[in-house]
């Protein structure tokens, strides 16, 4: 090789190490302690709400970096995603603990210590998905089942060449903290196959609820739905009523299992298992799963009466409640209409009127009119923000949808006395706070 080959073929290799090295340090600093990285599959919303708060406990009690995985959805029952950071601001979950959006991670980072021949995938044991012993593969097999195989090949991964790693006989518990960093030390980036939490979260985690505030842009699309439906600036009563189909037959478990303890997340209103305080013998009801119409008409009436009863609102420092806000799993047009029946005979002696709005519906009580709402109804997301941030709020016991509003208005906004349940009549409210 000539001498100016040779000078030209070094000068080009050093350019590409100047490249590569040449990231300024002040725009990324890598975690000397090591990140964690968790597929959120399992469930919806809801149940990935609830783990993210014991993940990001369990993160600072490794004291690792949290790398936030979109929210998985499933429209047209197809496997999508949301950016975690569309939903959820990240600086105030940064004052609890460390953590980075995943699309940083990935662009930023990923290529520098997580580069494909690196990585491993973690997970307690084996999972195996064949029932035939001859097919079945060792290892945490994370591309197996849905949504685990979409949700990999969504951040670009496609295998996992450094193979399985076990944390067999520890748990996914802040108290296994000092194993786990023993035992993980030498892995820069932590991939479980699953969130570290369980379902349903501790009730120290639960707490964690207070760093969780909503975009600008949630808010914003949010405010300008409820202006579109004719509340705008005006107190209203929300509900959160599960009644569909999949739901019914959730439900229908308490009934095969009288003596169930625990279903989704039940502990909101029943208490933690390890906790020596028990609601109702922490016996779960069909009830409180599936209220009944009457139940419905008990909730919504007790909750305004209690809202509007307020000294405030008596002294006319406040607007007494007029508007219903309902969100729901099924669409049911004519229940609206015989809600908005029911309705008018409570409040018949009421001189103002009382407004339900429904996802297609907006019942007048006074007169019974109604008029079509033609939109599409808004994402859930949406439902989510209106159910947090009302002036009194029903909720169902058993869903983890729910718990989500009810953990956000206890410990976020601190709403205790307008929190309520179908069904369910707690003792105070200062118990539901200790139990959350």
């Amino acid at each position: 090789m000539s001498f100016s080959k040779l000078f030209f073929t070094i000068f080009f290799h050093f350019l590409i190490f100047l490249t590569v090295n040449s990231i300024d340090d002040s725009d990324i600093s890598i975690d000397p302690n090591g990140y964690l990285l968790y597929c959120p599959c399992m469930g919806r919303f809801g149940n990935q709400a609830e783990q993210f708060l014991g993940t990001l406990q369990f993160a600072k009690s490794i004291d690792r970096t949290l790398i936030l995985p979109p929210f998985i959805e499933y429209v047209d029952y197809k496997v999508t995603f949301q950016p975690f950071e569309n939903i959820f601001e990240i600086d105030h979950i940064n004052e609890y603990h460390r953590v980075m959006t995943m699309n940083d991670f990935l662009k930023n980072l990923s290529p520098l210590i997580w580069k494909h021949e690196n990585r491993s995938i973690t997970c307690y044991d084996s999972r195996h998905f064949s029932t035939n012993n001859n097919n079945k593969k060792e290892g945490c097999n994370p591309f197996e089942g849905s949504p685990f195989k979409e949700f990999w090949h969504h951040l670009g991964v496609q295998e996992f060449p450094l193979g399985s790693l076990y944390y067999k006989p520890l748990h996914t518990d802040y108290n296994y903290a000092n194993d786990w960093r023993q035992k993980f030390r030498n892995v820069t980036v932590l991939a479980l196959v699953g969130a570290p939490s369980s379902f349903p979260t501790n009730s120290a985690a639960v707490k964690l609820s207070k760093y969780i505030y909503f975009t600008k842009n949630i808010m914003e699309k949010a405010n300008k739905y409820r202006m579109d439906r004719g509340f705008g600036q005006k107190p209203y009563l929300a509900v959160h009523l599960r009644h569909g189909i999949d739901w019914i037959r959730a439900c229908e478990l308490i009934h095969s299992n009288p003596d169930l303890k625990q279903l989704f997340s039940s502990q909101q209103c029943l208490g933690d298992k390890d906790k020596q305080h028990r609601w109702l013998n922490n016996r779960i009801t069909f009830d409180l799963c599936y209220p009944s119409f009457e139940q419905i008409i008990d909730g919504i009436k007790s909750s305004i009466q209690s809202y509007n009863n307020q000294d405030e609102v008596k002294r006319n420092e406040k607007q007494p409640i007029q508007h219903i806000y309902i969100a729901t799993d099924l669409n049911n047009e004519s229940m609206w209409l015989d809600l908005n029946q029911t309705l008018a005979k409570h409040f018949s002696s009421s001189s103002s009127t009382l407004t339900l709005i429904t996802p297609t519906l907006t019942l007048n009580t006074i007169d019974g009119t109604f008029s079509e709402y033609k939109k599409p109804s808004p994402h859930f997301l949406i439902d989510l923000y209106l159910l947090s941030h009302s002036n009194s709020f029903i909720g169902n016991c058993i869903s983890s949808f729910s718990a989500f509003i009810t953990r956000y208005r206890l410990y976020r906004l601190h709403f205790f006395h307008t929190t309520h349940f179908f069904s369910f009549h707690r003792p105070n409210s200062v118990h539901l706070r200790d139990e959350l």
